[in-house]
Order: structure tokens, then C-alpha cells, then sequence
């Protein structure tokens, strides 16, 4: 929340704003991608699961010459794992990036310790030594400068926010053998010139929804 301003005894009260940081950092030393982090604040949009959403699409489409994306995520339900990921169906589908796959994989209940929380532990450094966080343009600042300047910015504006439509059948979901419970899966494919999602719930053979 900002401003960041604890230095002071005395200050005059104001409603204060809420940032959103969603960035998506690669795996392993020796990479030749940055983090890509998008930013916004309260008044833009809120953490909706179609706002997050939105920035897997701004994400996507960032890296949009890539063929085979995998993304690693905790087991949020409630954002990162829902049926509005059937708009994987949609993206790989488009021309909007020239992915062949995109496969997102979940980790264990318990066992979220990633590459993210080394970068936004650089970014608290950052705002730790800029003291002073007035406002969002300072905000966006510190994360810039984090990771020794070495990380793609976007700072996400109305128009890139979208009301994901979830397009799930419940009457499907219900009469497929087996029933796919997102509680569940541990992996979902989107494979280029197909219309369903691959998912696995154990390091077997794969199933579609």
C-alpha cells in the first residue's frame, strides 16, 4: 500500500491506494529472459481472477515469438487455478503469438517457494532504499531498478484489463469420465490447432477437458 513514508512520527492522514505486482521470472541463473512484471493500482482494476488473467495475456503476448511456454504456479485456486483458463484455448488459437504449447504446472499444497519470491524480494530491497514511496510512479520506479535494472515493466493500463468469459459447461465437466476437479490437476496443456485443454492429475497420462 502506498505512500511508504514509516520514517515519519507525525504525517497527515490520507486514504491510502493498493498496488498489484504480477511478474513472471525465469527459472535457473543463466537465463536469457528478464522478469516481466506487470503493475497496477487500485483505481485501475482490482485481483479478480480476469484481471489476473489479463496479465497471463499481456504476458503472453510479450513473449509472443517464443514456441513452447511453461509456467509454474502455486495451487491458488481462487486465481490461478479456474475455468476462465480455458482462455488458453483461445490464445493458443491466435495469431497473436506463435506459441505451440503452453503448459502451466502447479506446485504442491505447500511447496511454493519460486523463482517470484527471490524477485520480489529485490523489489522490497528496492523500495527499502528509495525510503520515500510517495505514489504509483515511484512504485513502478523501485521495480525497475530491481534486479539491477534488468526486468520488463509493463505497466498495465484500462484497456489491457478484459472480462475473460468463463466458458465452462458444467453439464460436460459433470458427464466427463473422469470428472476433472481443479483441486486436482497439477498440469493443463494448450496445444496449438486444438480446442480442449490436456490436464494431468498425477504424473500419468494425460486427460482433456
Amino acid at each position: 500500500m502506498l505512500p511508504r513514508i514509516d520514517m515519519f512520527k507525525r504525517v497527515v492522514f490520507c486514504q491510502r491506494i493498493i498496488t498489484f505486482n504480477e511478474s513472471f521470472v525465469p527459472v535457473g541463473k543463466k537465463q536469457r529472459i528478464k522478469p516481466f512484471a506487470c503493475l497496477w493500482n487500485e483505481c485501475i482494476s482490482g485481483r479478480k481472477k480476469e484481471d489476473l488473467i489479463s496479465t497471463f495475456h499481456a504476458f503472453l503476448t510479450h513473449t509472443r515469438g517464443k514456441e513452447n511456454i511453461i509456467v509454474w504456479l502455486d495451487n491458488c485456486a481462487g486465481q490461478n487455478k479456474n475455468w476462465t483458463l480455458l482462455y488458453l484455448v483461445y490464445i493458443i488459437n491466435s495469431h497473436e503469438i506463435s506459441a505451440q504449447t503452453i503448459t502451466f504446472k502447479y506446485f504442491e499444497p505447500g511447496h511454493t517457494f519460486m523463482s517470484a519470491d527471490s524477485f520480489h524480494h529485490q523489489v522490497e530491497q528496492s523500495l527499502q532504499r528509495m525510503k520515500k514511496v510517495y505514489d504509483f510512479t515511484d512504485f513502478v520506479t523501485c521495480v525497475q531498478s530491481s534486479n539491477s535494472g534488468k526486468v520488463d515493466v509493463k505497466e498495465m493500463k484500462k484497456e489491457d484489463f478484459f472480462v475473460w468469459p468463463d466458458n465452462s459447461s458444467t453439464y460436460k465437466i459433470n458427464h466427463s469420465k473422469p470428472r476433472p476437479y481443479l483441486k486436482d490437476i497439477i498440469e493443463v496443456v494448450a496445444k496449438r490447432g486444438n480446442f480442449v485443454l490436456f490436464y494431468k492429475t498425477s504424473n500419468g497420462a494425460e486427460a482433456i477437458f
